[in-house]
């Protein structure tokens, strides 16, 4: 029971990584791909979490072999399961360009439909759990084949080498799925419960592939994050934004300070790291071209930076 529970802890501790570095991705890049992504992971680690509900609300309850193939929160899973599939469907049809809203939203609203039916309907509690359960991986298999399928017709030769970029991921994903099936068919369907000890009853619903496939798309994320932060390391902020303008004045007193900068420097490096240029420096603070240029060289030669460039990166590495 303590390993499945510290396991269950790393894997949405994985999952929580991932959901901060999406939202960061898209915090600079603003691509709403890794903003879906964010709900995505953060409605999947709810959906983990659902392993612990029936701990706290009936810690006490002795369980019975039948008891092994009940369906624990269903409605619940029902909302987490199908918020992580609907968002990370999203950013995949994003990705991929595909924007019409029946691909999008039809898919998850016929999953959820169709696992609230199976629920509700069957009567054998053995059947119903799989067959509820199994509903999951009948969406995924659809998604995989529309994946392929707009990969094999698309025109775009820009669509195609973009997902041609993450093909190990998509095999690694229909893999990790059929795992999911084998795993559902054993332990719904073939394993005798009967001799379960109680402190393992957390088997009946955990899904170690499940909890894999959705590292996978995590790593994928995690990739497509990594290379958008870095970009944006690469490519200093300019301009006049609010936020970045209230950044600017949040950290140059202190910048300022460490090295010794005069009012007037102070002034004309908040100008230079909005992007402005001497000669617009020079305008906005009623001084001449030369005197900003003199400012910049005093401002230079004392953070020991060669250049403005450097002289930003280090303002924002701060």
């Amino acid at each position: 029971m303590a390993l499945l529970f510290y396991y269950t802890l790393i894997i949405m501790f994985f999952y929580t990584i991932v959901a901060a570095t999406s939202l960061s991705a898209f915090y600079v890049s603003r691509r709403k791909t890794f903003l879906y992504a964010t709900l995505g992971f953060t409605f999947y680690f709810f959906d983990v979490s659902l392993v612990f509900m029936d701990n706290f609300i009936t810690p006490d309850a002795v369980l019975a072999a039948p008891s092994f193939y009940d369906v624990g929160n269903p409605y619940a899973s029902i909302i987490t399961g199908g918020g992580a599939f609907l968002f990370l469907w999203l950013a995949a049809c994003r990705y991929c360009r595909e924007g019409h809203w029946a691909i999008r939203f039809v898919p998850v609203a016929v999953w959820a439909t169709a696992s609230l039916a199976a629920y509700q309907l069957i009567g054998d509690a053995q059947w119903r759990e799989f067959v509820y359960y199994s509903m999951r991986t009948a969406l995924q298999l659809f998604c995989y084949a529309v994946l392929a399928l707009w990969y094999r017709h698309s025109s775009d030769p820009q669509r195609r080498s973009i997902m041609r970029s993450h093909r190990v991921a998509y095999f690694w994903a229909v893999g990790l799925t059929c795992g999911i099936i084998i795993e559902n068919v054993y332990f719904q369907l073939i394993y005798d419960p009967t001799n379960l000890p109680h402190d393992m009853w957390i088997m009946a619903e955990r899904n170690p592939f499940e909890n894999a496939l959705f590292v996978c798309f995590g790593l994928a994320v995690l990739r497509g994050a990594s290379i958008s932060l870095h970009l944006r390391a690469r490519s200093l902020p300019e301009g006049e934004d609010p936020l970045l303008v209230e950044s600017i004045d949040r950290l140059l007193p202190l910048y300022s300070h460490s090295y010794d900068l005069s009012k007037r420097e102070e002034e004309v490096l908040r100008l230079a790291l909005m992007g402005k240029d001497n000669q617009n420096i020079a305008s906005e603070l009623s001084l001449t071209a030369g005197t900003v240029k003199v400012h910049v060289h005093n401002i230079l030669k004392k953070t020991g930076h060669a250049n403005r460039a450097a002289l930003a990166a280090d303002f924002w590495e701060r």
